[in-house]
């Protein structure tokens, strides 16, 4: 059996081996090359007809097989040797490119007396079964053709190919660790490079600005708190005064830093509790009573709901109390316990704060923001205003009638006049007086300030910096008012008007008060409700000074008022009676 070569491609009789790991070249110009061309062709038919009866591939086949062609065998075998080739052994070739590839020799086939296994690639390794008859030299050197290499010449050329392989190895080797040496070297490179940029665009070109920042509710907000350094200067874009700090939740602010605008995410929480006082409550049977009624000065950034922890028996006339539970916008949460009388209402509620009131044609008039209703079993009380007799565009005096009713059907009834005049020359609306008047309610005020003393400022500040002079126009107290705060001169109509927006923009109640009896002067001044009570307010200088007209009792101002030429007398009953006693609220 042999080797035949067709289209190119050599086939062997064993076809592939999985025993060898390599072969060696040998190339078309060399000798052996030819001589073993021609001898693979003897071996054709044979080979062909090997295949064919070796097609189940049994143990029991191969052993018959290499018994009827031994001699044919060991001849190729023989051959093969002293070419260095191996027609049993060669796995399938693809020749197009002229290279003829030889495998290695795992045994000394020197020893022509060992016995050997008929090799073939379904049954693995090749294992000793049975020792090969030697052949006559005659048939060998027949197949042949030429004389057998010795020893030296087989050593000398497996030695030659050891070396090879070793070679190739070593430079496959040396390959390997090349390309990794580069690749480490690669990625070393680009770590170094990406570690260099990253850290070039945080120095020079990173945001100064803070992605987010965490502020409690209710505190004042800083360019500093958005800055990463301390060092950079930056400026807001965002009107801060529209940015809402009494509610919890997340809010897009915009900065320019270094002439380039910059965002952040300015986040809202409330994390403290919210706090009240407990308020004494009266109220009729079978009433009902509102949880935020038993709660009075509430303390919190955010908005606080009430809710009672347990409902209170209102069933039945006697004492009892209720648990109030405080929740903030945050879920924190407080209690307070209030105390409860329940009673049979028969009192009727008490309106406060009538007054004569002043209006212009084409303006919005306000009935309801001096008057305050009271009650012995509901604490906040609202109170309806008939004002349908009144003609807004028709100057004129007309009445004006309020009325209030309490959960058992108790009323108060009160009734006052509104004179309605034409809009004089130059007139100011109240927007623009009211926005000078927070101008310097910015000055003179701080947060956290209660009502009195903002009231106290504002008394202040008006005797201080306006200076009396005997001119005023008194057609309106806007116009008065505008006076005070552009001129800083004026009479007591000047020093009234200008105190009253103060006052109406500081949240602080206030009525107007005119001197009644006008044959020596005429005068204006204020009541100011600051939570205890209405209170005589009269920024006006009196000649010699050292007089004080800050909260003052109606038996206060009187005795003044008596001793001076009535220079305060007005109408009582146009206007809500002063406590008995000093203000006591702080």
């Amino acid at each position: 059996m042999g080797t035949y070569r067709k289209r190119g491609r050599y086939y062997t009789s064993t076809g592939y081996s999985e025993e060898f790991d390599g072969y060696s070249e040998v190339s078309p110009e060399q000798p052996e090359y030819a001589a073993y061309q021609e001898e693979a062709a003897d071996y054709q038919p044979e080979y062909a007809a090997y295949q064919e009866e070796a097609a189940d591939y049994q143990p029991e086949y191969y052993q018959e097989q290499y018994e009827d062609y031994g001699a044919e065998y060991q001849d190729a075998r023989q051959t093969a040797v002293y070419d260095n080739y191996s027609p049993q052994r060669y796995r399938y070739h693809d020749y197009s490119s002229q290279k003829l590839r030889q495998p290695r020799w795992h045994a000394d086939y020197s020893d022509r007396q060992r016995a050997s296994a008929y090799p073939y690639p379904r049954y693995g390794r090749v294992q000793e079964t049975q020792e090969v008859p030697e052949q006559e030299e005659g048939n060998h050197e027949q197949a042949a053709g030429r004389p057998e290499p010795d020893d030296e010449e087989l050593q000398r050329r497996r030695e030659a190919r050891r070396h090879r392989r070793i070679r190739e190895e070593k430079r496959r080797r040396r390959r390997k660790r090349l390309i990794i040496a580069l690749s480490v070297r690669l990625a070393c490179m680009l770590t170094a490079l990406f570690i260099v940029i990253s850290l070039f665009r945080l120095l020079f070109f990173g945001n100064p600005v803070r992605r987010k920042v965490r502020v409690e509710a209710g505190t004042e907000l800083d360019v500093k708190d958005f800055l990463k350094k301390e060092k950079v200067k930056g400026k807001f874009v965002t009107d801060i005064s529209k940015v809402r700090l009494d509610h919890v939740g997340e809010q897009e602010i915009v900065l320019e830093v270094k002439g380039k605008k910059r965002k952040s995410r300015l986040i809202v929480e409330d994390t403290k509790a919210p706090k009240a006082d407990p308020v004494s409550a009266v109220i009729d049977v079978d009433g009902k009573l509102k949880a935020k009624e038993l709660v009075d000065n509430i303390e919190d950034a955010t908005d606080v709901k009430c809710s009672f922890k347990k409902k209170p028996d209102l069933s039945k006339k006697g004492s009892t109390s209720a648990v109030v539970i405080l929740t903030d916008e945050g879920g924190n949460t407080a209690e307070v316990e209030a105390d409860i009388e329940v009673i049979i209402d028969k009192e009727a509620p008490v309106i406060d704060g009538v007054a004569p009131l002043t209006g212009f044609i084409g303006e919005p008039i306000s009935y309801k923001s001096t008057i305050k209703v009271t009650d012995n079993c509901v604490r906040d009380m609202d109170v309806t205003v008939d004002n349908s007799k009144v003609d807004t565009k028709t100057a004129g005096t007309y009445d004006v009638f309020y009325t209030a009713v309490d959960r058992a059907g108790n009323k108060a009834e009160a009734s006052t006049v509104i004179t309605i005049k034409e809009k004089p020359q130059n007139y100011v609306t109240p927007e623009e007086v009211l926005e000078e008047a927070d101008e310097v309610l910015k000055e003179i005020t701080k947060k956290g300030m209660t009502k009195k003393e903002k009231a106290k400022a504002i008394y202040e500040w008006a005797r201080m910096n306006i200076g009396y002079v005997n001119k005023s126009e008194k057609d309106s107290w806007t116009n008065g008012a505008h006076q005070g705060f552009t001129e800083k001169s004026g009479d007591c109509f000047v020093f009234f008007a200008t105190a009253k927006a103060l006052l109406t923009q500081a949240g602080i109640p206030n009525l107007d008060v005119v001197k009644s009896d006008t044959s020596h002067s005429s005068h204006y001044w204020s009541l100011i409700d600051c939570g205890d009570g209405w209170y005589h307010f009269d920024a006006t200088p009196r000649m010699g000074g050292g007089d004080d007209f800050f909260m003052k009792t109606d038996a206060q101002i009187l005795k003044y008022s008596k001793n001076h030429r009535n220079s305060h007398i007005f109408d009582q009953s146009l206007y809500p009676a002063t406590p008995t006693e000093e203000s006591t609220v702080k």
